[in-house]
């Protein structure tokens, strides 16, 4: 299923990256494209703009060395000689661009660029040329573009081959396909990247439902096994008395209410996790509730063997939920009672600390092993002695990490053979607290 779900997030990421691409460069083409056609026109135009009329006649001119002939009086003949400019302009070339003129009334085409884009014949193109009515455009028939302008039955026109601008367009057509194809390249690696990162939380989350049906197919395995057992019994002997059967009884009893206390702490945290903002917070006496719990575990302790040492704080209050920071209280004194060896010591402190109270339950002889440290707030966690040895679910410790959650505190846990196991609840301390 992951698999799957990796290549539809890098399909996706694909697909819409390249549409995003696609769009963008045609947008940048067709923008490309249109300057190179108006930069070919105002190239077209400047190539055309400096011809003059004395152009035009030194071209006309034939190319021999006979001189125009002379009156008596020294002058020569206006009529074959056309007026000067006043001043030349300095002419703009352009091997890939044709220039010429075109006499309408005599329909004679004067050639005025060395090279010649177009080797049919002129006549045609230039024709359909001076009968359109646009300045600049393109002849499909004869692939060719144009620029003209008219002075009185003279055209100045500039011609070039329409690869001129295709091969402009081709250029960029093949820059931006280059850059597609990086890009699509660069998007998949990153892609593959992120698809990663995107599943991670995925497989976590599937990690632990897997783990959690292995955690309460174990906790429930071994009531059920009971209790199915003494029904096998009980069953085999019809005849015996409920007295006689009463351990079988007794014992499918004490498997029943195992089973209740699980599917009780799992509806609990299920419904801690559901909630997606914190209780309603109120002013609670938190040095009260901790000596409660000291006070209703010393029995307990003592018949181990094991010292309670309270340093707690009197009238510190706290805000928080009440009836969570009472669980908090009573699960962290009970676990540490619990996992310290007989004969051993644990120290319950309570004391304010600026704008937080913190509580402090440690465990001198007991201690949390390194790599069991980070998932000591896992659900149905257990290392793998206190599994073995010791009692619970695994859920004690994320119902209050909730709850704690829930009640704007923060819960930590530290661990060491030299300092023993420290686990720490820091609250809001209630503005109006001495």
């Amino acid at each position: 299923m992951l698999k799957r779900y990796r290549r539809n997030f890098i399909a996706l990421n694909m697909i819409t990256v390249g549409i995003v691409l696609i769009v963008t460069f045609v947008f940048i083409g067709i923008m490309v494209s249109r300057d190179d056609y108006d930069e070919l026109k105002n190239v077209m135009q400047m190539v055309v703009k400096p011809w003059n009329e004395a152009e035009k006649i030194k071209n006309d001119t034939p190319r021999d060395d006979k001189k125009q002939p002379r009156k008596p009086d020294g002058k020569t003949d206006n009529k074959e000689h056309r007026p000067q400019p006043e001043r030349e302009t300095e002419r703009y070339k352009d091997d890939n661009i044709t220039t010429l003129f075109y006499d309408k009334s005599t329909d004679k085409i004067s050639v005025l660029s060395e090279e010649i884009v177009y080797n049919g014949d002129l006549y045609a193109p230039v024709s359909e040329i001076t009968e359109r009515k646009d300045n600049f455009g393109i002849l499909e028939k004869y692939h060719l573009i144009y620029y003209k302008e008219r002075t009185s039955n003279d055209y100045k026109i500039a011609i070039t081959d329409t690869w001129y601008l295709e091969s402009g367009i081709l250029r960029v057509t093949l820059i931006l396909s280059a850059a597609f194809i990086m890009s699509m390249m660069l998007m998949f690696f990153i892609s593959r990247r992120l698809s990663n990162l995107a599943a991670k939380p995925m497989e976590d989350a599937i990690s632990r439902e897997r783990q959690f049906v292995a955690d309460i197919s174990h906790d429930l395995k071994t009531p059920i096994t009971v209790i199915l057992a003494n029904n096998s019994i009980l069953k085999a002997n019809p005849e015996t008395t409920v007295y006689e059967n009463l351990q079988w009884i007794d014992s499918t009893d004490t498997a029943g209410r195992d089973m209740m206390v699980l599917v009780n702490e799992m509806l609990t945290l299920s419904k801690l996790e559901s909630e997606d903002k914190c209780g309603k917070k109120e002013k609670t006496d938190l040095s009260s509730a901790a000596e409660k719990t000291v006070l209703q575990l010393e029995s307990v302790a003592y018949e181990r063997g094991i010292v309670i040492e309270a340093d707690i704080e009197e009238a510190v209050t706290v805000l928080a939920v009440q009836e969570h920071l009472k669980r908090i209280c009573s699960c962290l004194i009970e676990n540490a009672v619990k996992y310290e060896p007989d004969g051993g010591k644990i120290g319950v402190k309570l004391y304010r600390s600026k704008k937080s109270a913190i509580m402090e339950v440690k465990n001198y002889g007991s201690v949390i092993a390194a790599d069991d440290l980070p998932h000591i707030f896992d659900r149905f966690y257990r290392g793998d002695k206190t599994r073995t040895t010791k009692g619970g679910h695994g859920l004690g410790l994320p119902i209050i990490k909730r709850m704690a959650e829930l009640s704007g505190a923060e819960i930590r846990v530290e661990s060491s053979a030299a300092a023993g196991t420290v686990f720490t609840v820091e609250f809001e301390a209630y503005k109006g607290d001495g």
